[in-house]
């Protein structure tokens, strides 16, 4: 009877030793919450690296050539609970050149910018599951604006397309929203950008890339104080790419056509599905 403690203590010995061996093949040391949300936002480019747009040389005026991106989470927030909740907002600071036409000679100027999107993630694995059992639920739009600040403003954006017709401003721009509840047209349909900006001499387009095809489509002017762009979606969407983006540009024209006139423009990138 003496022998039984013995007995048991080697037991739970090796029951330890089993359920630390257990853990050294299921933790990845060092990868914190935070790694995991990242690894996630990694697989999704079309939302949430939205600054490497407009970098190809045009005949429209200027395009942007990027020298620098530093991509990461800004400000964040972990809620334990059940589940247990993380926001965060993610942002993009990028510079570069901007190179652009004046008085039928090239130029270039220094520019600064950065792109913020929102999302809120919940746990509901375990966290020695893939991304420590981290699902991405919701998504705001993004955000883009001259660095160290914006003059630039955008009213009102009227968007059209076979059953959708929505107005979005600023604050939509920035709201969370379920990954399903992101707008969505129809293979193959026309889809209608009207914009009001702040100020109608700006230069406006909209950029888009369904395809492999990039696609910079000028604003024309309505004669109202709106400026419309309309483009048709691809009929044939990329197999696991459910997310696009469609970027409505506004720099200021003195950012173009004054060399001594700092850079000065604003986007926005509107999240869309094609089904």
């Amino acid at each position: 009877m003496r022998r039984a403690p013995l007995v048991v203590s080697v037991c739970l010995l090796a029951l330890g030793l089993f359920q630390a061996s257990c853990e050294k093949r299921t933790f990845t040391p060092g990868v914190t919450d935070w790694d995991a949300v990242k690894a996630i936002i990694s697989r999704y480019p079309t939302i949430f690296r939205l600054g490497l747009f407009d970098t190809e040389p045009d005949t429209q005026s200027f395009y942007r050539e990027i020298t620098s991106s530093y991509a990461d989470i800004e400000e964040g927030k972990f809620t334990p609970g059940d589940p247990d909740h993380i926001t965060l907002t993610w942002t993009d600071s990028l510079t570069g050149k901007l190179h652009y036409d004046s008085s039928g000679h090239p130029h270039e100027k220094s520019i600064v910018f950065k792109t913020r999107t929102r999302a809120y993630f919940e746990r509901w694995g375990y966290i020695n599951d893939p991304n420590r059992g981290w699902v991405l639920r919701r998504i705001s739009g993004t955000v883009i604006n001259s660095s160290p600040a914006t003059s630039r403003d955008i009213d009102e954006l009227h968007i059209v397309s076979d059953g959708v017709d929505v107005y979005v401003y600023q604050p939509g721009v920035d709201t969370l929203v379920t990954k399903d509840s992101t707008l969505a047209f129809g293979k193959g349909k026309e889809v209608t950008f009207t914009v009001e900006p702040g100020d109608t001499s700006d230069f406006l387009f909209l950029h888009l890339k369904e395809e492999e095809e990039y696609q910079k489509i000028p604003f024309v002017n309505n004669g109202d104080e709106t400026f419309t762009a309309s483009w048709t979606t691809t009929d044939d969407p990329q197999p696991g790419k459910p997310y696009y983006h469609a970027i409505v540009d506004l720099v200021s024209r003195e950012s173009v056509a004054a060399d001594t006139t700092e850079y000065d423009f604003k986007a926005w990138g509107i999240v869309y599905r094609i089904k």
